[in-house]
């Protein structure tokens, strides 16, 4: 088993590159767990989202896991918070 990466942590009102943030390779399967109290929009996408394009809503203490071969992830957060990131 891997060791866990340290957890991510998201700023208010910014979105975070899931990838490059983790240095988990691009279209790796992942799996995220939101740490914090504050609900995070998760996001697939390419290039940094707009609040306006879909995302997820990961309450406190809920997972996600992505498809393979998706074209990124991104997280975003009205209020500060950190999530968990682990390859799936």
């Amino acid at each position: 088993m891997a060791t866990s990466l340290p957890p991510v942590k998201i700023p208010s009102g910014k979105w975070i590159n899931l990838y490059a943030e983790t240095g988990i390779s691009s279209g790796t399967k992942i799996i995220i767990q939101n740490l914090g109290d504050s609900k995070v929009r998760v996001s697939e996408s390419s290039a940094i989202p707009t609040l306006q394009s879909g995302y997820n809503v990961l309450s406190s203490n809920e997972y996600l896991t992505n498809e393979t071969s998706n074209v990124g992830a991104w997280a975003y957060a009205h209020e500060g918070t950190s999530i968990q990131v682990e390859e799936a």
